[in-house]
């Protein structure tokens, strides 16, 4: 069986091959504002031979729905997508309502808790943050108890944001590298925004973690995943494994733990 690992995001759709709980062959395309082209070219973009398909999708039904009658008529197979729930893979989500929780979200936790366990062979508390369109933080602790998390605007909506409702401080670019000392201040309105649109989400993010850390008793593994992973590893404090496709390898862990839905 040939099974493919597809993480819808907010801006990007993502792909790979499942070998067991790893990933193969990686490729992706952008999708925002025309999902419809890019889920047809990603799916012409798929290896011949998939035979299965297991998908955390944020980008809505009707991405789904066009996911969906793509693979069924390239394929014959049906996308199996993967919701939150209130307990599953060794994780008890943290949710009130685990349906609010975005798909892509459970999986990283899943990844998370999985993946701190087999780096140091016994159970261990995590941290994933994912730097997308949107910055996201979830903690789960050793005994796999998601305790939630937290969701703030990227950098780059952040800047977008202040463009259009301020006067005179126009697109910002971002910084070239982290600087140091006092050049965190910036001597420019583009380098003002551009270094607190970084250094506000890294510091937020170090402070939780230290929060967390203090209140299990235990230094979780902290991975960071996601398109902006690189941008922003450099401004946070704390020690973090980069693992820019870790929707993907989550899905992976949880397609070699469940049996196929076939049509």
């Amino acid at each position: 069986m040939s099974t493919l690992v597809v993480d819808i995001g907010n801006a990007r759709i993502k792909w790979a091959r499942a070998d067991g709980p790893r990933i193969a062959a990686p490729g992706n395309l952008p999708h925002a504002g025309r999902a419809e082209a890019a889920i047809e070219a990603a799916v012409a973009a798929f290896p011949g031979d998939t035979d299965r398909m297991v998908v955390s999708n944020v980008a809505g039904e009707d991405t789904a729905a066009a996911l969906a009658a793509l693979a069924a008529a390239r394929f014959g197979l049906r996308p199996e997508l993967v919701r939150p729930a209130a307990e599953g893979f060794g994780v008890r989500c943290g949710y009130r309502e685990p349906a609010r929780l975005g798909a892509d979200r459970w999986v990283s936790v899943v990844a998370a808790h999985r993946a701190a366990a087999a780096e140091d062979r016994r159970a261990r508390a995590a941290c994933v943050i994912n730097a997308g369109t949107a910055l996201t933080l979830d903690a789960v602790d050793a005994g796999g108890r998601h305790v939630g998390g937290l969701i703030m605007p990227g950098p780059r909506i952040v800047a977008a944001a202040l463009e259009r409702n301020t006067r005179r401080i126009g697109a910002t670019s971002a910084p070239a590298a982290v600087p140091s000392g006092l050049g965190l201040f910036g001597t420019s309105t583009d380098e003002a925004v551009g270094h607190a649109a970084l250094l506000g989400p890294a510091a937020a993010f170090d402070r939780a973690i230290a929060l967390f850390a203090r209140e299990t008793g235990e230094q979780p593994i902290v991975f960071l995943a996601g398109g902006d992973a690189e941008i922003l590893k450099p401004w946070l404090e704390t020690e973090v494994r980069l693992r820019a496709d870790f929707v993907l390898e989550g899905l992976a862990m949880i397609a070699d733990r469940t049996t196929s839905a076939r049509p």
